[in-house]
């Protein structure tokens, strides 16, 4: 059961819910939600995933609801003031678990503000391993354009081979000057339907907890 905790932003209250493992607190993280206006909040598939399998490896999971969502005060930003929030987000359970690694996770537009929130923290706040699940790069279903910086670090890259939302050429062609590599998972779509086993072995196979 996850608890519901609130969190002051600069446009008022965010509401995280928090996921605690069983047993020695090794680490904490801070994973992202799909679009809010999509649809998407903290208990979709893929979040939940991505926090249940940090959990099992001893982290201490937030998973906060982006601006206008939820409980959270605020109207949607399009990825702008929701970086914000999540940097908010970061800078307060840094304070709460000071000494332990630091993890964070995204899904689809959620992957998007974190990768922002990424680039926008100095390098000793960095997250020392990050996931980023069906990340969007540029136009996405030929409604949003969504601009992503240029990161690097130890971040896993899953993507969906038939993702028609976010296609994987685009994310080659955003990935090809860092040189990153991208986990492909061949027939997945963007909500990897059929697939949570696959991609739950992917992220397994990356994580280092210690």
């Amino acid at each position: 059961m996850s608890e519901q905790l609130f969190i002051q932003g600069s446009v008022g209250k965010i509401e995280v819910f928090a996921d605690y493992p069983v047993g020695e607190v090794k680490g904490f993280a801070v994973v992202c939600h799909p679009h809010p206006l999509q649809g998407g909040t903290p208990q979709h598939k893929i979040p939940a995933l991505l926090a249940q399998i940090l959990t099992e490896q001893g982290c201490v999971v937030y998973r906060p609801s982006f601006r206008g969502s939820g409980q959270c005060e605020g109207i949607h930003d399009e990825g702008f003031g929701e970086t914000d929030d999540i940097l908010d987000v970061i800078k307060h359970v840094r304070q709460l678990h000071k000494g332990l690694p630091f993890y964070t996770g995204g899904f689809s537009f959620g992957a998007h503000v974190m990768a922002k929130a990424y680039h926008a923290l100095q390098d000793e706040l960095k997250p020392i391993q990050m996931i980023l699940c069906g990340l969007p790069t540029t136009t996405v279903d030929g409604i949003r354009n969504y601009e992503t910086p240029a990161i690097k670090g130890d971040i896993l890259f899953v993507h969906g081979e038939a993702d028609p939302t976010t296609k994987l050429s685009d994310l080659i062609e955003w990935a090809k000057p860092q040189r990153h590599i991208i986990t492909v998972l061949p027939g997945a779509n963007h909500f990897f339907t059929g697939y949570l086993k696959q991609l739950r072995i992917a992220i397994s196979r990356f994580l280092l907890v210690p």
